[in-house]
């Protein structure tokens, strides 16, 4: 009888053990992340691809309940192609991360060619997308920046300025804009009048276009107050 009860109790624990080692498991897979997300907007735009983002993310071995949301989206947003990072989870164990990527508005070709943001930061190229944008070719210095920066916000922001300038060269202090259908070379004073020098350039480009004569002049100056100096 005695032997009978040992082997029943011994049944028992083995039993026991098995049913709370698979009850434990199952609860310590719940703790663990089911499944990551990534979303990168915009999705036209490939500056940094989703599986780079989740290799940002140290989450690999990490307890659900004790992950640092505010830490991970920190710690993304310090990657030069992210402007943004959202990042949550739900109750099945899913992490999700929602990525902005930066906006450059000009790339500057020199020995070490970069784009310039909306604030005018510095950022890197990328191996996977190209941003059709407006070329500076020169050096940007911190005499001119701001107002370098402003001329290119109200290029961007005027659909025929975005359309008709390809280029903008600088030397020193002298700034010359190209264009995609005139031979000219044509120079502004970026440190004032910057709308009004724009103004006659649109309508110095919308006349020579519809006249034929794009190839007619070499030079052309905005230069100067209420008028502009045209030189073959």
């Amino acid at each position: 009888m005695k032997q009978t009860f040992i082997i029943i109790a011994t049944l028992f624990l083995f039993i026991l053990t098995l049913v709370l080692g698979r009850y434990f498991n199952a609860v310590s897979q719940q703790e663990r992340i089911q499944q990551t997300q990534v979303y990168v907007f915009p999705m036209d735009k490939t500056f940094i691809l989703p599986q780079e983002v989740s290799k940002l993310m140290p989450i690999n071995d990490s307890v659900y309940k004790q992950i640092d949301i505010a830490a991970i989206e920190k710690q993304l947003e310090q990657n030069a192609y992210i402007d943004n990072a959202e990042v949550y989870k739900d109750l099945n164990g899913r992490l999700t991360a929602e990525i902005s990527q930066y906006k450059p508005i000009a790339r500057v070709i020199g020995n070490k060619s970069y784009y310039i943001d909306y604030q005018g930061n510095k950022k890197p190229l990328s191996d996977h997308y190209t941003e059709n944008v407006i070329l500076i070719f020169g050096d940007i210095n911190s005499n001119i920046k701001k107002q370098l920066i402003n001329l290119i916000h109200q290029i961007e922001s005027d659909p025929n300025l975005k359309q008709i300038i390809s280029e903008v060269h600088i030397n020193d202090k002298q700034v010359v804009i190209k264009t995609d259908q005139l031979s000219a070379d044509i120079s502004i004073d970026i440190l004032q009048n910057i709308d009004k020098q724009l103004d006659k350039l649109k309508a110095i480009y919308s006349y020579l276009v519809k006249t034929n004569k794009t190839n007619q002049y070499q030079k052309i100056d905005l230069r100067f107050k209420n008028q502009a100096v045209c030189k073959k």
